[in-house]
């Protein structure tokens, strides 16, 4: 039997260090879970050592030389909360400990997630919330009563940049019971000066439960339903938003209505009730804005109005335009539109109802006038 060559190298082998930790990086972000867009519900814990970083380390020697001396490869932690067994709880200790020492001191993206109210004694409860000067992001997937256990990070969070919030799909309705006991507020968040983008999923009242830094919020995201966003005084938190540049709400609701995105807002309702919403904000950094309608509306034309007062009140310039608006919306709103904004577009998007239309003359008379992209 012919022995094998050992001379052979394997191509891997052959390429740098530089190469290899940038490959290791791609490796470990596809490994990683979801984020700020994120509306997976699956699972998987960084701790699991059969996925990135840890099985890069196990392939060749000189790989684990690279992996260990790559701390941002360690930077990015998924954990479940929820209660385990005696061998267990030992055993994620280590491994945890193990992963925030690779680390060194660099700043961590931190995804929390449990479906019950776990307990202070979770045995490696202290080791992860003594990083928590180094959260850069943090995704926060927990009951509202089990946020009283982490109070003790008030003031603490000072590399926060990036916070997305939401609550477990199986506990909706003891979910309410808690933001109804709630009387003063989960303050946790109220000190990240630093917070920049800002992500609420399945909150109601989200600026009633939470003290948040609302100033400082250049991108917004809030995903509730619209019986409780009615209500909310979230929509007027974003009157003072000076900053913002990205913002978007969605909201459920029990029938299908017109849909409406914005750059700037998306919300499922009647026109009305859009460009009610509309009315109160005041957005002078808004830079793109998308407005999409899948059926036909009463009131279109009063939306088109709401948009174009929302640009003038705010004095924004506009970049990007979108209008993906149902045909029977007048020409004469379209038109209006983009008067408003040509001096300033660069890119427009519109609705193939709307190309073979005066609106299109339009456009091209003013695409000869200036470099705006189709």
């Amino acid at each position: 039997m012919q022995r094998p060559d050992t001379n052979k190298t394997c191509p891997a082998a052959l390429l740098n260090e530089d190469t290899l930790g940038d490959i290791f990086e791609a490796c470990v972000m596809l490994d990683s879970p979801g984020g700020w867009d994120s509306t997976s519900t699956q699972i998987s814990t960084t701790l699991d050592t059969r996925r990135a970083p840890w099985v890069l380390g196990q392939v060749c020697r000189n790989w684990r030389r690279i992996v260990l001396s790559s701390p941002l490869l360690w930077t990015s932690i998924n954990i479940q909360l929820d209660h385990h067994d005696n061998n267990a709880a030992r055993h994620v200790l280590f491994l945890l400990d193990l992963y925030l020492s690779r680390s060194a001191s660099c700043l961590l993206s931190v995804n929390i997630h449990s479906s019950i109210c776990f307990q202070k004694k979770t045995p490696f409860f202290r080791s992860l919330l003594s990083t928590s000067s180094r959260w850069h992001t943090l995704l926060i997937d927990i009951p509202i009563s089990a946020y009283e256990i982490l109070s003790p990070l008030t003031g603490f969070l000072d590399s926060l940049a990036v916070l997305h919030i939401r609550l477990p799909h199986r506990n909706k309705s003891q979910a309410v019971k808690d933001f109804a006991n709630l009387k003063d507020g989960i303050r946790l968040f109220k000190f990240c000066n630093n917070l920049e983008r800002l992500s609420l999923q399945n909150i109601p009242f989200p600026r009633d439960i939470f003290h948040l830094p609302w100033a400082k919020i250049q991108d917004l995201m809030v995903n509730t339903s619209s019986s409780l966003v009615s209500n909310s005084t979230t929509l007027r938190a974003l009157h003072g938003l000076r900053n913002l540049t990205s913002c978007s709400l969605e909201c459920r609701f029990v029938i299908n209505h017109p849909e409406h995105q914005y750059d700037a807002e998306a919300v499922d309702d009647s026109g009305m009730e859009v460009a009610q919403m509309l009315s109160w904000l005041t957005l002078p950094a808004l830079k793109h804005l998308r407005l999409r309608q899948k059926f036909k509306a009463e009131l279109e034309d009063s939306l088109v109005v709401e948009v174009i007062q929302l640009i003038r009140r705010s004095r924004c310039e506009i970049k990007a335009l979108q209008l993906h608006l149902y045909p029977s919306i007048s020409e004469e709103g379209i038109i209006s539109i983009l008067k408003e904004v040509a001096a300033s577009l660069e890119g427009l998007c519109l609705h193939p109802g709307h190309r073979n239309s005066r609106v299109m003359s339009e456009l091209l008379w003013r695409v000869r006038q200036s470099e705006i992209l189709v």
